[in-house]
């Protein structure tokens, strides 16, 4: 077991922390719960102790890629580069990978799919190269509206 993968496992756990309670996505009634994680980030990295870090580690990935907007995560990202230097593909391409799975079945189902293709479009709309997906997205977007 390696050092510096215990420190990136515990300082990305904790900046995710950080990110949360700054952002202010989180209730009130839950920051205790948010200091007293820390605390045991911080309490199994000083024992050497990988899995519990692993297993945070992989909590959060999977938070992010299934239950928060994408905006967010892609704040995130931005976050965990600054603080860290490190590029947290995973985001992305869990990302492009929901917005494939919202293509394929040719429909949105919610507004938070309606977000994720939204946020495409932005980023996409001046690529020529991008034309026809921007077509796909934009018909999806159009029928979600008028669905609602």
């Amino acid at each position: 077991m390696e050092v510096t993968e215990l420190k990136k496992l515990r300082d990305k756990c904790i900046l995710f922390n950080q990110f949360m309670l700054e952002r202010g996505a989180i209730p009130k009634e839950l920051v205790g719960a948010y200091t007293e994680s820390n605390r045991l980030l911080e309490s199994a990295y000083q024992e050497g102790k990988i899995k519990p870090l692993r297993a945070a580690s992989n909590d959060i990935d999977d938070q992010v890629i299934r239950h928060m907007p994408s905006s967010m995560a892609l704040e995130l990202k931005s976050f965990f580069k600054a603080k860290l230097g490190i590029d947290l593909d995973i985001f992305e391409k869990a990302r492009l990978k929901s917005i494939e799975k919202v293509l394929k079945k040719g429909k949105i189902n919610n507004p938070q799919e309606y977000e994720l293709l939204l946020n495409r479009v932005d980023e996409v709309h001046l690529a020529v190269s991008k034309a026809e997906e921007i077509e796909r997205l934009n018909n999806l977007l159009i029928t979600y509206d008028k669905g609602k």
